[in-house]
């Protein structure tokens, strides 16, 4: 039977990093869009396309000023920017849009005015207006551009339903376009940081300021990989380093970390099989499985020296029971995420249940194959038994107890007093200072000011949804509708079209035409039929179909923002605020889900057990959960998702320590402490030392893991203690 378990195992494993393999190589087995993280059914559909398309529109856009000693060499820097971000592949500059531009405002230029109404219309202004562009040395101004365009609409319109903002000063141009893949990957981020650093090193008499999402989303991962990678070679040095001093063995710290590596592989396949991408904050959640998976090696691995390697069939049967109720109890506390309609819990709970199935599999099949018994296996009992003595020491007494349980107490209460929540989504990471001062240059040079909040209009048909945005802007003052990037200025309903080529006829055209013709000399045709052209990008990107409606989004900016312009089939829309509203809301899904893992967790304990005293075993992790919460909050650190998330590696180490204890108080076995000491302390090293970055939802984690960890292993002694006084 074993023999076949592992011939099973080996083959899910082979079979999951097959699957790996597959996903990985498509380049769409990992999602990074905090869209993802909704619940399913948390927004209209209508709502939930248009926050997705206003994300990806918003973080597709680049901005660069670029300042010289002169106009002339600012002209050059900037082209050679726009040639090193282009030559990238995934940057297109706004200038490669100017004719699709050109051609729509041609082709609509008799249904479109720069007022914001048709009854603002001034046609002897736009009379006057064309004939300095007119005259203007640079226009492009042709023979058949004036027969069909005499008052020049089609130049008018494109200097007035520009986004406002404000001459570029001398010495400086600036440079705009958009990213065709997602600014959050990697990838993408490598190769325009790689262009722009070659730009920078190319240019070095030539400043230049951004605005971006992708050079905050490259400072990010590049801040979290340089800190990840010191305190991960550092926490793993301290982990491999207790392994071989306990174990003395190369071997046994090798397949520790192939029980840890079963598990990963198994989870991410299993994941991967049954969700089209697995999002990155799954691995925060399941992370929690290097600890646990860890603690499954480690209990088999101290039987050799425990009981001079004994043949691993009596090895095996000494740790299958507690090995179990720890499988048993991690995977349905995390198996309770499923219960909840939110794709981002399911995800965590197949990744989860998977990874920790497959690591117990393994190391009740596979993992005695690793560790034979060695030549010198007298001497390592030895050593074992050397490391064991001091915890004989260690006993909880009455007054112990009593002093203990008032300071948890205390703690408990101070703690908790000052608990304070955090969900806003824009405090989680701190950005970088340098390109928050590139951010006010832009603004000061062009009154250019990206928002992430936007006006929702939608309507049963695109005409509709133009028709509620045109409303609501129309009841704003000048100056705030200036604040807005409108869709629907560019590409106006019906009525509005009808509207604006009546006034055109009645106070352009009927007044002035004959007057411009006879001095233009030639035969003109306004009206005449031009060539369809299909909206610019930044229109398109614009708008959108959901659930059988339309939608139009119109970003806005800080001023108009603080309005909160809304109306008839028109919402004010704060994404930033929406999602942290979806953090809260995931703080008592998980507060709620830790509950039912404890009832699920008891269950397994009485059906296993059998006794109303191996209850105790849950007092190490509960014990555990509420210092993680209150500690933290008791040095000013504020709870949120990821303080939470740490949790349910606390409540499955702190199991594993109990389980154990208990176990070996009930059976009178082998003594256990260093083997538990040793769980907790790899766990620690691991995950706990992540409290040390400066990166808040890292910091958060890592802080409460030590914390609930910690206090966890200092109670799971409860266990022992009442375990040992079996029933008779």
């Amino acid at each position: 039977m074993a023999r076949w378990g592992g011939i099973l195992c080996a083959a899910w494993c082979l079979i999951a990093l097959a699957v790996i393999g597959v996903r990985v190589s498509t380049g769409r087995a990992f999602d990074t869009d905090i869209q993802s993280l909704l619940p399913a059914n948390a927004l209209d559909p209508v709502l939930d396309a248009a926050m997705s398309s206003a994300s990806t529109a918003a973080a597709s856009r680049i901005f660069i000023l670029v300042t010289a000693k002169d106009s002339a060499r600012a002209a050059q820097a900037g082209a050679a920017l726009n040639r090193a971000l282009t030559g990238t592949g995934v940057y297109v500059p706004d200038s490669n849009e100017g004719e699709a531009l050109a051609r729509w405002l041609y082709a609509n230029r008799n249904a479109l005015v720069c007022e914001a109404s048709a009854q603002a219309f001034d046609g002897a202004a736009a009379a006057r207006g064309s004939l300095a562009l007119l005259f203007a040395p640079i226009a492009p101004v042709s023979a058949d551009l004036l027969r069909h365009d005499p008052f020049l609409r089609t130049l008018a319109l494109g200097q007035c339903l520009a986004p406002p903002g404000k001459p570029i000063g001398e010495g400086s141009v600036l440079l705009s376009g958009r990213l065709t893949r997602s600014a959050f990957r990697l990838d993408v981020q490598d190769q325009v940081l790689g262009g722009y650093q070659a730009w920078r090193a190319a240019w070095p008499d030539v400043r230049a300021a951004r605005v971006g999402a992708v050079f905050h989303a490259a400072f990010g991962a590049s801040q979290a990989k340089s800190e990840t990678t010191v305190l991960g070679i550092f926490s793993l040095v301290l982990v491999l380093l207790a392994l071989f001093v306990v174990f003395r063995r190369p071997l046994a710290v090798l397949a520790t970390l192939a029980v840890t590596a079963a598990g990963a592989i198994g989870s991410l396949g299993a994941a991967l099989l049954v969700f089209p991408s697995v999002h990155v904050m799954v691995f925060l959640f399941g992370s929690a499985l290097i600890g646990v998976t860890s603690d499954y090696a480690l209990h088999y691995l101290a039987t050799g020296p425990q009981s001079g390697w004994a043949p691993s069939t009596e090895r095996v049967r000494q740790v299958f029971r507690p090995l179990l109720v720890c499988m048993c109890t991690t995977a349905l506390g995390f198996a309770s995420l499923a219960l909840f309609d939110v794709p981002l819990f399911q995800q965590v709970a197949v990744f989860a249940v998977a990874g920790v199935f497959t690591a117990w599999a393994f190391t009740v099949t596979l993992l005695p194959l690793m560790d034979p018994k060695p030549r010198n296996s007298a001497r390592l009992s030895q050593w074992w038994d050397r490391l064991e003595a001091p915890f004989a020491r260690l006993r909880w007494t009455r007054a112990r107890a009593i002093i203990v349980g008032l300071l948890t107490a205390a703690v408990c209460a101070a703690g908790l007093a000052r608990y304070r929540p955090l969900d806003d989504v824009r405090q989680f990471q701190q950005g970088s200072p340098a390109l928050k001062v590139e951010e006010s240059q832009v603004r000061a040079a062009t009154n250019y000011v990206p928002s992430p909040s936007f006006l929702l209009s939608f309507a049963a048909t695109p005409d509709g949804a133009r028709a509620h945005e045109e409303a609501v802007l129309a009841a704003l003052p000048a100056k705030l509708r200036a604040d807005v990037f409108a869709a629907s200025r560019w590409d106006p309903s019906q009525a509005r079209r009808a509207a604006n080529t009546a006034a055109l006829l009645q106070r352009l055209y009927g007044p002035y035409l004959a007057e411009r013709a006879a001095l233009l000399g030639i035969d003109t045709d306004p009206f005449a039929v031009a060539a369809e052209a299909d909206p610019p990008r930044f229109v398109s990107d614009l708008t959108g179909n959901a659930a059988g409606r339309a939608y139009l989004i119109a970003p806005l900016g800080p001023e108009a923002a603080k309005a909160r312009p809304q109306g008839p089939g028109a919402l004010f829309v704060d994404p930033a605020a929406r999602y942290s509203q979806a953090f809260a809301g995931y703080r008592a899904v998980v507060g709620f889900a830790i509950v039912l893992a404890f009832a699920f967790c008891a269950l397994v304990v009485l059906a296993l057990y059998r006794s109303w005293r191996a209850l105790t075993i849950l007092a190490g992790p509960a014990l555990g959960v509420v210092l993680a919460v209150a500690v933290p909050a008791l040095f000013g650190l504020p709870a949120s998702i990821f303080s939470l998330a740490a949790l349910f590696v606390v409540i499955g180490a702190g199991i594993d320590h109990s389980v154990f204890q208990y176990e070996a108080a009930q059976t009178r076995g082998a003594r256990i402490d260093l083997a538990v000491f040793l769980d907790a302390g790899t766990t620690i090293a691991s995950m706990g030392l992540l409290g040390l970055s400066q990166a808040y939802p890292v910091q958060a984690f890592g802080v409460s893991v030590a914390v609930g960890v910690v206090a966890a292993y200092g109670f799971s002694a409860f266990a022992a203690h009442l375990g040992s006084r079996r029933d008779t």
